[in-house]
């Protein structure tokens, strides 16, 4: 991405982040004091994200603050349509509103299940959101097992949508969505034996879910064991957060399950500090302990910017 195009998008995200902290400040009044901070905080991250990633070079994060930021305008429409068509503002208490948001929801039938199913899809291709924003509220609006079976069929899609990208459009597509340095990494640790490392790292949570998925496009790893690994893994992942952040596994109204939350809380916190520091080390432990194997050397990697549908490392193992 050149300099001027960088700067174009700067600008655009400043503006979006703006735009969202003035709608809230006048759009968003029927809603309680947690919403409001919750979109000031993501236009104040939105702006500090961009500008850091812009003066540090770091495009996958630039571009992946871009893409929040939009979809942070798109959330912050859609709760401002259905504040002023729900009157929430009318309801005094915020459990209140929740419960009204939630029959709303509800009362869209398929097309609420439709559009959950769809951001599922998306942010396996397009948007980084994490997976608690993904998962959860389709597990309180329809409860975990009808939020788990919604979700797994959107990431699947997803998921196949981005191994096709990676598969036909070749290294120079996957290279503008997860960065060059990323693409090389991946490509070496998926190579012709990492079968049992892209299994790894599909059920750890310390890995990028779609640019693995994009890269396996690029490597010799057959469709048949992308899509069974893909099949098999993910839903067991999306039932563990449909399931536990639903309470149904453990409450949030009992003394004990209060308890056991804030351990888990602490415990992801560690684990989020641990792998963003020592990723590196992980996935190369992982590439040597599974494998028995260094990484390939990142001129082996396949060179499709010429002609993205002669792919050399295609063929089947």
């Amino acid at each position: 991405m050149s300099t001027k195009n960088k700067i174009i998008i700067l600008s655009i995200n400043i503006l979006l982040c703006a735009a969202i902290a003035l709608l809230t400040v006048f759009l968003m009044d029927g809603w309680g004091v947690l919403a409001r901070v919750v979109f000031y905080c993501v236009a104040g991250t939105g702006a500090i994200a961009s500008l850091t990633a812009f003066f540090l070079k770091k495009d996958a994060i630039f571009k992946s603050a871009f893409i929040l930021t939009v979809c942070a305008v798109i959330f912050l429409a859609a709760f401002i349509v259905v504040g002023k068509v729900g009157n929430i503002g009318g309801y005094e208490t915020e459990e209140e509103k929740i419960a009204a948001l939630k029959q709303i929801l509800v009362n869209t039938g398929g097309w609420g299940m439709l559009v959950y199913f769809l951001i599922q899809v998306l942010q396996v291709v397009i948007l980084p959101l994490p997976a608690l924003v993904c998962y959860l509220p389709g597990a309180y609006i329809w409860g975990p097992l009808v939020a788990t079976l919604i979700a797994s069929a959107g990431v699947i899609c997803g998921s196949l949508i981005c191994y096709v990208i990676g598969k036909f459009w070749g290294k120079r597509a996957v290279e503008w969505v997860a960065g060059k340095e990323n693409t090389e990494k991946y490509a070496a640790y998926l190579g012709k034996r990492g079968k049992v490392v892209f299994v790894l790292m599909q059920l750890l949570p310390f890995f990028p879910d779609d640019i693995l998925c994009m890269v396996a496009g690029l490597t010799a790893m057959n469709f048949p064991f992308f899509l069974i690994t893909i099949v098999l893994v993910r839903p067991l992942i999306i039932a563990g957060y449909c399931y536990l952040g639903s309470g149904t596994v453990i409450p949030f109204d009992q003394p004990w399950g209060i308890a056991v939350w804030v351990a888990i809380f602490a415990v992801c916190i560690v684990l989020a500090v641990l792998s963003f520091k020592f990723q590196d080390k992980i996935e190369k432990w992982l590439v040597e302990k599974f494998t028995n194997r260094r990484n390939k050397p990142a001129d082996q990697l396949p060179d499709q910017s010429t002609d993205t549908n002669d792919n050399p490392h295609s063929s089947e193992d």
